[in-house]
């Protein structure tokens, strides 16, 4: 098995990313539970090449494997924290050490695979992690209000027939606003139906505000006019439809 190209684009695509790192020794039948006609994935095998692709790719989730170097697999995840906290890692050893799982858990990983769980474990666990990055039903995937088009399905977004590139937080958090137009929306509201299964949701609303900027900021840069999200000062934010006037 070598390394995959993505099927699909960088952002917008339509089935979630897995960006695996791998040893080169590592026993490849275990990947073969990650043929999934649910998922894609990348196969990289150093650090390295780990980090170069999460700014590349962009994925929806990291499987580490703690075999991999130059850097390290304690090193990679550092550095992945630093970048962000929204990222979903889940850590890949060949076999369960429980010092080693207290360890990755404490460094920011979400969740220990190794060799040797039980048959379909390990991919339901995958599946666990990308619930919310997977396509829903043909009558819940679009969402249109004459302005944004959102579809669920290929997880793209078009407003004022501009594409907008998102990333998964950015894309899970303008859904929470568009399915609630006119609602004015708190932080912690927006923790908990945008972070939901994402490492640290943990109450610190002063990442709402940081990512309510960065959304903003990709609407603004890719349409050249306002977000329609507005700041309700001291209570919360609201999505606000064209045209339409909030007192």
């Amino acid at each position: 098995m070598t390394a995959s190209a993505p099927r699909h684009g960088t952002r917008g695509r339509a089935l979630p990313l897995l960006l695996v790192a791998a040893a080169h020794d590592v026993r490849l039948e275990w990947l073969s539970e990650l043929d999934d006609p649910r998922f894609s994935y990348r196969l990289v095998h150093s650090g390295h090449d780990t980090l170069r692709d999460l700014y590349r790719y962009q994925p929806d989730l990291l499987v580490l494997g703690l075999g991999v170097r130059d850097p390290g697999p304690w090193e990679v995840l550092r550095r992945v924290r630093e970048m962000t906290e929204d990222l979903r890692v889940m850590v890949a050893t060949r076999s369960f050490d429980t010092a080693e799982a207290v360890r990755a858990l404490e460094s920011g990983a979400d969740d220990v695979l190794w060799l040797g769980m039980p048959d379909g474990l390990s991919n339901a666990l995958i599946m666990a992690r990308l619930r919310r990055a997977t396509p829903v039903s043909p009558s819940e995937q679009l969402l249109e209000d004459g302005c944004l088009r959102l579809d669920l399905a290929s997880r793209e977004v078009t407003m004022g027939c501009q594409y907008v590139p998102l990333t998964a937080l950015e894309f899970d958090l303008l859904h929470a606003f568009a399915r609630n137009p006119g609602q004015v929306l708190t932080p912690e509201q927006l923790l908990h139906r945008a972070w939901r299964g994402r490492p640290g949701e943990d109450g610190d609303a002063h990442k709402v505000k940081y990512a309510v900027l960065r959304l903003r900021r990709e609407i603004e840069g890719a349409t050249g006019e306002k977000a329609p999200i507005e700041t309700v000062r001291g209570v919360g934010y609201r999505y606000v439809l064209p045209g339409s006037h909030q007192a």
